[in-house]
């Protein structure tokens, strides 16, 4: 078995059976290469007359090539040897992290020194699926409706076999593997290497890592800066003698930038999108949370929280005035988001005025 990495394709040559969701020579095959063709992010052309001209300039087979392609760059690529497994994986997402449809492309070339039954293959499937879906839990992220990003439908994945029946003598046969899930210590090595290899992936593409800035995923969700300042001020009441209203909108966001960097401030805004992500969206709070009965104050006190930690106690009565007002993005925002927003600004209004 042998990798091939150039800028245009990541090619895998070698004697393989395959099992693959791949473009080209898709299913249940024989082939001696494996490829990753790199296209560009505007590609409407027919995939099949692409990979037939592709082999044809290389001088390859077509019935022997099992074929992908991606949009993102070779040199992002991440390949990951660990025992019999060797992946290779190219991820990449739109900048935005909260994400449609077509927007993202992860590409699973997994090669397996060993013999494993169709069933077997079929369970590596599964395993390396999971493990995709764990590294974007990991990094936090979400498509264009708030839920956790699983996957797109242009990620294609390969399992092959490779090097089965070496150093057996004429007419031996080596016993095929039935299961390679996630019980099995072959599952365990491709749950691991997979799950590591997108992270590793996504981050040399697209920067992407799981302790990114607070502000950075607010902004993911639509919550940004400039917004929560022009939020601020809508209820500012000037004060002669105090600064202009252009210094003042620089001061608050350096006072939010700083605030945002403290782990606890930050521990709490993840804690409201979280619960308005996981718990209300989803239904768990039940009719309740759907309705924001006033039952609920688990999204004031989170609120409460972060403005008395921020600006003391003058911040409380600032917070209420936000709260009860809800100017600008607040008036937007999610059940627990427009509490815990609008402590924030309490709080940032509150320690930077006095």
């Amino acid at each position: 078995m042998e990798i091939e990495k150039t800028k245009k394709y990541i090619a895998v040559h070698g004697d393989f059976k395959v099992l693959s969701s791949a473009v080209y020579n898709g299913g249940f095959v024989s082939a001696k290469t494996i490829l990753n063709l790199n296209v560009s992010k505007d590609f409407k052309g027919n995939a099949f007359e692409l990979f037939d001209s592709f082999l044809d300039e290389q001088g390859l087979e077509t019935d022997e090539v099992v074929g992908m392609m991606t949009a993102v760059t070779m040199n992002n690529a991440r390949i990951i040897e660990k025992e019999d497994v060797t992946a290779v994986i190219t991820a990449g997402i739109s900048k935005s992290i909260s994400i449609s449809k077509s927007s993202s492309t992860v590409n699973i070339i997994l090669l397996i020194n060993n013999n494993l039954s169709q069933s077997a293959m079929a369970n590596a499937v599964i395993v390396a699926t999971e493990a995709k879906t764990a590294a974007f839990f990991d990094l936090d992220v979400h498509d264009e409706k708030g839920d956790l990003f699983t996957g797109d439908s242009t990620d294609s994945m390969v399992v092959a076999c490779y090097g089965y029946g070496e150093g057996k003598g004429e007419g031996e046969e080596e016993k095929e593997e039935i299961f390679a899930g996630k019980a099995t210590e072959l599952g365990k090595v491709i749950y691991e290497v997979v799950r590591e290899g997108v992270k590793e992936a996504l981050f040399r593409h697209d920067k992407l890592k799981a302790d990114r800035p607070i502000l950075t995923r607010l902004e993911e969700r639509g919550i940004h800066l400039e917004d929560m300042v022009s939020t601020a001020l809508e209820l500012y009441v000037p004060v002669e003698g105090e600064a202009g209203k252009e210094e003042l909108k620089k001061r608050l966001e350096e006072t939010i930038k700083k605030e945002c960097s403290d782990v606890n401030v930050a521990l709490l805004l993840a804690a409201a999108f979280r619960m308005d992500e996981e718990e209300i969206r989803k239904g768990r709070a039940g009719e309740a949370g759907e309705e924001d009965a006033a039952c609920i104050v688990a999204d004031e006190l989170i609120g409460i929280d972060i403005a008395e930690y921020i600006g003391g106690k003058k911040a409380l009565f600032n917070f209420f005035y936000y709260d009860t007002r809800k100017p600008g993005i607040l008036s937007r925002l999610d059940v627990f988001m427009d509490d815990a927003i609008g402590g924030l600004i309490a709080g940032c209004m509150s320690k930077m005025l006095g």
